[in-house]
């Protein structure tokens, strides 16, 4: 079996479980050890598979026969191919090249998307392709809320459920912190994939479907805060040390924007860094992403992005004291959508706070 970073061979595994390391410099970050281990190889494998507590994930294992307890079966299934990163696995007798397998440019399987924001396991009479290679990203997704990838036009989106997207990007916009950038989906674009009666849940419970265009490519890659920790803790590294001095001003920007929005959902798979897949190489703090748990009603929420224990409000007046930023675009701002009067008034205390 070998891991591959496009056409690239950068990791061969043998049949006793051997790992031979073949191009260190663009190794994932997880495994760049001086040994990389089987029980190294099966973790990261299975890191990258989607997890049982995503919503609908057991109707798309279940349609595709996969197993719900075996990620490394499912990331295997599906030769581990993302639209994350560019790597992939590719086993002794698969005689296939990233031309045929890649996600960012070959036809994905469409009723798996529709799967994956509907939840609707719909009966396939022929049910020919269980004997189809599977080629969906929907099962290398990361998260827990309702998504599923579009191709639309010359680029790929990720449509999810998850209003609060919007007034974070608008927030975010107004105060010039770099972030992926949400619309509402249209009509015609949830018509494609969701039911009249998901669509009625969807407004019956307050959300809605946003989409955002894709920010990977096969040039540029994400490296989760995840995955780079592990590296660090390889080289005995201080991964919050080492990410201030990739970008000292991009790491302060991050505390600041989760405490103006209230973030409480920051984990390690939720920021991180662009990788150059030609080199390997960091090239700097990807734009802040995933903001769907955002204007938490809680106060005093615990960062998740400090080596410290502190509170967001902590992390970010202690952010702002260096960069002070001026903030005064919020009060040019209308309550931007979806938010309440309440919470729109709680975003313009703490945009206060940090200005002391």
């Amino acid at each position: 079996m070998e891991l591959l970073l496009k056409d690239n061979p950068v990791l061969k595994i043998e049949e006793n479980g051997t790992c031979r390391i073949l191009d260190f410099t663009r190794l994932p970050f997880a495994l760049r050890k001086e040994n990389v281990t089987f029980i190294d190889f099966i973790e990261w494998a299975s890191n990258r598979t989607l997890s049982i507590g995503r919503s609908y994930a057991k109707e798309i294992l279940n349609t595709l026969r996969l197993s719900q307890s075996n990620r490394y079966a499912v990331c295997k299934a599906c030769r581990g191919v993302s639209l994350e990163d560019a790597y992939w696995i590719r086993q002794t007798g698969d005689e296939k090249e990233w031309r045929e397998v890649n996600l960012f440019e070959n036809p994905l399987s469409l009723f798996i998307t529709e799967i994956s924001l509907s939840g609707r396991n719909t009966y396939y009479k022929e049910r020919t392709y269980l004997n189809e290679e599977i080629r969906t990203p929907e099962l290398t997704t990361l998260g827990a809320a309702a998504k599923g990838w579009i191709r639309q036009g010359d680029a790929l989106y990720l449509h999810k459920v998850g209003k609060y997207e919007v007034p974070a990007a608008t927030i975010l916009n107004a105060v010039g912190i770099e972030h992926i950038k949400y619309r509402i989906s249209t009509e015609e674009e949830i018509s494609s994939y969701l039911s009249d009666e998901r669509k009625q849940w969807i407004e019956g419970v307050g959300e809605t479907v946003v989409n955002s265009r894709i920010f990977t490519s096969e040039e540029t890659a994400l490296v989760t805060f995840e995955d780079f920790r592990l590296f660090c803790a390889s080289y005995g590294l201080n991964p919050y040390d080492e990410a201030v001095k990739i970008d000292r001003k991009a790491y302060l920007k991050m505390q600041i924007a989760d405490y103006l929005l209230n973030n409480n959902d920051r984990h390690e798979q939720n920021w991180g860094f662009l990788m150059e897949n030609e080199t390997g190489k960091i090239t700097g703090f990807c734009p802040l992403f995933d903001h769907d748990h955002a204007f938490s009603a809680y106060p005093d929420v615990v960062s998740q992005t400090t080596e410290r224990v502190c509170t967001l409000e902590e992390a970010g007046i202690e952010a702002q004291k260096e960069l002070k930023m001026d903030l005064s675009g919020i009060d040019k701002m209308e309550t931007p959508p979806f938010l309440t009067r309440k919470q729109w008034e709680e975003v313009l205390e703490r945009k206060e706070k940090l200005n002391g």
